[in-house]
């Protein structure tokens, strides 16, 4: 029995031990209303569909990665996004150096009234070539008899990102991709999606606690409104050129802090949707932190901030929500 307990206890330091957990909160307002039933762009033709003003929204993760040995990790999380609203995700990730891959399912808990639970599949594959180059690619789908009846929904989300190593900056490209398609009501059925194309930069040198990240790109909102026929169909869009800025900061070798912002430099109307106000300022802004229980003496080194971007989605089904803000949500 006493050596039964030993080995007990032995087990649980090893485990606890590995353990790392992460949390963010954002906040923006670069979305459409999703709970609105009323398209902008519901207008007789010939007249200026309603101005885009933007709508606050806000979004957060937290999840926890525990290493279940040299090169196998298990992840379980939560995360709330404009976009694909709640999700629950676990994750089991194989690590072969060269390649990373991790499959599991998610869980949509209580995004819709009538609906308690949907379930879907989300798979991640990283290639890295260690000092040159790296490529990640993810896609996640609801799995299921698809929309039928009011308070069905499918949540979908996917992700295309390359990029390659120069002295002290790791350059990305990234396509990222969300959708929520939502059977409202018999009649009324809607569709939010957002697609990002950016370039990244994160800024790091060796012995410096701090990285930066610098963000350009562009990004394509829309809300959907199919009903019956094509004359109750509607589609709300906008496209907006955005900046963003976000600095981490190691504290030691078991925490991290990370502050980000992204503005959009300018935004515009597309179809009937008339562009906002040019005084008006639409933005979004998240905060997050770190922390792992490796013991100090076994601790990695900060990644590039680049890398440990990469890395995350690896972890979360979503789009990070650094990667991709809430409009997000995060989302990033």
């Amino acid at each position: 029995m006493k050596r039964t307990i030993l080995i007990l206890i032995a087990l649980s330091r090893t485990l606890a031990w590995s353990l790392e957990i992460e949390s963010s909160v954002t906040v923006g307002n670069l979305s459409f209303d999703v709970n609105s039933e009323n398209a902008l762009s519901d207008v007789p033709d010939g007249d200026p569909g309603e101005a885009f003003e933007g709508f606050w929204g806000y979004g957060g993760s937290l999840s926890a990665t525990e290493k279940l040995g040299d090169n196998v990790y298990f992840s379980a999380g939560f995360e709330r996004s404009d976009t694909l609203r709640n999700l629950v995700f676990t994750r089991v990730g194989f690590d072969a150096g060269f390649a990373k891959l991790a499959v599991g399912p998610f869980f949509g808990p209580f995004n819709a009234a009538g609906s308690v639970l949907t379930s879907g599949l989300s798979t991640t594959l990283r290639m890295e070539w260690p000092g040159l180059a790296f490529g990640s690619f993810r896609s996640d789908s609801t799995i299921g008899a698809g929309i039928a009846a009011p308070g069905d929904y499918v949540q979908e989300s996917s992700e295309v990102l390359v990029g390659f190593w120069v002295p002290n900056v790791v350059l990305s490209a990234r396509l990222a991709s969300e959708s929520f398609t939502y059977k409202r009501t018999a009649s009324l059925l809607t569709v939010d999606e957002r697609i990002r194309y950016e370039m990244i930069a994160d800024i790091f040198k060796k012995n410096i606690p701090y990285t930066v990240r610098l963000n350009l790109g562009y990004e394509n909102v829309k809300r959907s409104y199919v009903g019956e026929t094509v004359a109750e169909t509607f589609l709300d869009e906008i496209g907006a050129a955005v900046l963003g800025l976000e600095l981490a900061a190691t504290v030691s070798a078991n925490l991290r802090f990370t502050l980000g912002a992204e503005a959009s430099l300018y935004a515009w109307g597309i179809g009937k949707v008339t562009s906002p106000p040019t005084d008006m300022a639409l933005f979004s802004a998240h905060a997050g932190f770190a922390i792992s229980f490796n013991p100090p003496e076994e601790a990695p080194a900060e990644a590039p901030a680049g890398e440990s971007a990469e890395a995350q989605a690896m972890e979360s089904p979503a789009q990070d929500a650094k990667a991709m803000p809430a409009e997000n949500a995060a989302q990033e």
